[in-house]
């Protein structure tokens, strides 16, 4: 039995992701990768079951690129307003609860439109840097500088 408190303070949205097998969210478009980016919503994924990579661009970050594989053990990511994110499922799959935290302005129909990496010069800068990478070794977080 594994018992967990999965709430976030000041969730007000939840969504569940669940990935059968592996999957891109969001999917590439014309061979060029896609990315959300919230203005009215924080995000904090938990996996719940497998595994999955977040890809973070923020171009206004003085380290513009994180690749965070994310698994339960981690606990939620957090993905604040105005970061591009994406993220890929291990091949089994994986089960994600985002307790999101969303303004008055939040809308679905304007909060989930992808974002070509193609057609932003900003965004092609910052996935062009040396990413910050995290995952979890011997039951630790650890942030490694370098290569994927």
């Amino acid at each position: 039995m594994t018992f967990f408190d999965a709430g976030a303070p000041g969730s007000n949205g939840t969504d569940v992701v669940a990935h059968h097998g592996a999957a891109t969210s969001p999917p590439d478009q014309d061979g060029s990768e896609q990315y959300y980016v919230h203005r009215h919503q924080v995000d904090n994924n938990l996996v719940l079951e497998g595994a999955r990579t977040f890809t973070l661009l923020n171009p206004a970050w003085d380290h513009p690129h994180h690749i965070i594989h994310l698994i339960r053990a981690m606990g939620a990511l957090q993905i604040p307003i105005g970061t591009y994110h994406r993220s890929v499922s291990s091949n089994e799959g994986s089960l994600v609860l985002n307790q999101s935290m969303r303004d008055r302005e939040f809308d679905y129909r304007t909060e989930f439109i992808p974002i070509r990496l193609q057609a932003q010069e900003d965004l092609r800068k910052a996935k062009a840097t040396v990413p910050w990478i995290w995952s979890w070794k011997d039951g630790h977080i650890c942030r490694d500088h370098g290569s994927q």
